[in-house]
């Protein structure tokens, strides 16, 4: 399973077969598939403190899923996206929640989530459950 962001979707790999997923609240530009289960309630979106949200989004969405389940329904190549660009998160200008959930799946299922443009994370093993 993968993390990435809309505004690169175009320029991801077409041969790899992934399966790309939306897991905003709004996404009235994207027409392909959805998880709204994984999707931010709107009222935590423009909380700006990571510890809060992160611990809203936990007892809002995280902690009524299984785990498993949503790994299961996703399917191994799933790409979970939302809109932050990786460059930011990882300069910490920002935070977002498709890395909190892919954090919550690696806690949960021992699973390697990786962010497509995390070049650093090249050498990650994909496992598949």
């Amino acid at each position: 399973m993968y993390t990435g962001y809309f505004g690169k979707v175009k320029s991801y790999p077409k041969d790899k077969g992934y399966k790309y997923i939306s897991i905003a609240r709004f996404n009235r530009f994207w027409n392909g598939e959805e998880y709204k289960q994984l999707a931010p309630p709107a009222e935590i979106i423009k909380i700006e403190d990571e510890e809060l949200y992160t611990k809203l989004y936990y007892e809002q969405v995280l902690n009524k899923l299984n785990p498993q389940k949503v790994y299961d329904e996703l399917g191994d190549n799933a790409v979970l996206l939302c809109y932050e660009k990786w460059a930011d998160i990882k300069e910490g200008k920002t935070f977002c929640h498709r890395r909190i959930v892919a954090k919550w799946l690696e806690d949960n299922l021992g699973a390697k989530v990786k962010e497509l443009d995390d070049k650093s994370k090249n050498d990650i093993e994909q496992l598949h459950f």
